[in-house]
């Protein structure tokens, strides 16, 4: 009997949490970016605008506020929100951070910290460079599709990675893990700003057809040491992704006889072999690809035709592969492909004996040999080809 009254007298102490906050207290953050000027952090946020969501467009309110606070210390910068705003920042909706380029050239390591440390944010935030200072604005701007700047970038990435390959996504887990592993640099996607943020945070920015300033997927980031070299070009790119096995669907215009096609690969799966010791590495491709555009003087619909195409787009993805490959690493020499881990888990005994002078000796030398076998299987109407019925009749 006193067992049980013991326990009833404890219920109370087990009901709630300790560190239970009122939700009209918290200010529910979607979308952060971070610069570095004058030895301060300076940090934006963007916070969802606490009214009905369905009243934003008849109230014309905006549906997120931005606050934008400076402190020698992102946590500082992070709690002096509150001296703009009413409510403290909660970050457990974080989806997006934007990074400047000095950030990541020279303050990566306090960023990672801090975002590693907060036990409020999520492992899955992406994370994204700005190619410009007006660029880190890019969370202010007002959007026609989405309710959100934060959104709008986020699905931008996102389908551009789903449909063209351009540039992989990054989440803060995979670049602390990047940052961490000595046999890997850091591969993150950039966006850019175009046109001007005080316009583009005015609702005039969606009263039209033609947005006056808007944000840009951009490509991939060539980073060495912590260091930002340069972007690549949209076919370098999708060079780097296909290689890293991270991309399955894109469109790639190849010119063909007195013409050029436009194919779309997907269900596109890469693998990669390694003969260590005569620095070797085999890039294997398999999926299948598309005809959706043929502009030349040739009958598709005979399938001798479609067999010699094939073989045809075989040969010049393989063409394109090394050919960027050796471009990047010519211009960059910069490992983006993870070859170097590749090596010290093939045999790391001979990786620590033959390949300790990675970029002097070993990755300036490698061979790459790829093999793709991207099997055409579907050409759209029956045509043979606008051009060669036009022709031909």
């Amino acid at each position: 009997m006193k067992k049980i009254k013991y326990i009833i007298l404890l219920l109370p102490l087990l009901s709630g949490c300790y560190n239970y906050r009122e939700l009209n207290e918290l200010g529910i953050t979607t979308a952060v970016s971070i610069d570095y000027k004058d030895n301060n952090f300076i940090l934006i946020s963007e916070v969802i605008n606490p009214i009905k969501q369905q009243d934003v467009s008849a109230s014309n309110n905006s549906p997120f506020v931005n606050f934008t606070s400076v402190a020698p210390s992102i946590q500082e910068a992070f709690r002096n929100t509150v001296l703009e705003s009413p409510r403290q920042l909660y970050l457990s909706q974080l989806e997006i951070i934007l990074v400047s380029e000095e950030i990541i050239n020279n303050h990566l390591e306090e960023f990672l910290e801090f975002f590693s440390r907060e036990p409020e944010t999520r492992t899955e935030i992406k994370v994204i460079i700005a190619k410009t200072d007006e660029s880190t604005k890019g969370i202010t701007i007002q959007s026609l599709l989405t309710n959100f700047s934060s959104s709008n970038i986020l699905e931008s990435l996102e389908v551009q990675n789903k449909l063209l390959g351009l540039t992989q996504e990054v989440t803060i887990n995979e670049l602390l893990n990047m940052y961490l592993d000595p046999n890997l640099e850091i591969v993150l996607p950039s966006m850019i700003l175009y046109g001007s943020s005080d316009i583009g945070d005015e609702k005039e920015n969606i009263t039209t057809s033609i947005p006056k300033t808007m944000v840009k997927v951009g490509t991939t980031s060539a980073i060495k040491d912590g260091k930002i070299l340069g972007y690549l070009s949209e076919e370098e790119s999708k060079t780097v992704n296909l290689i890293n096995g991270n991309l399955t669907k894109t469109i790639l215009k190849i010119p063909y006889e007195d013409g050029y096609v436009v194919f779309e690969p997907n269900r596109i799966k890469t693998k990669q072999k390694l003969d260590i010791k005569d620095n070797k590495i085999t890039i294997e491709i398999s999926g299948f690809s598309k005809i959706k555009e043929f502009h030349t003087n040739k009958n598709i619909k005979n399938m001798k035709t479609v067999e010699e195409l094939n073989k045809y787009f075989n040969k010049e993805i393989e063409n394109m592969i090394k050919d960027n490959f050796n471009k990047i690493r010519e211009k960059y020499n910069t490992d983006m492909f993870g070859f170097q881990e590749l090596y010290y888990r093939t045999d790391h005994k001979y990786f620590k004996r033959y390949c300790s002078n990675w970029y002097e000796t070993t990755f300036p030398n490698i061979e790459l040999e790829v093999k793709s076998n991207i099997k055409l299987y579907e050409k759209g109407n029956t045509l043979g080809g606008i051009k060669y019925e036009r022709e031909n009749n």
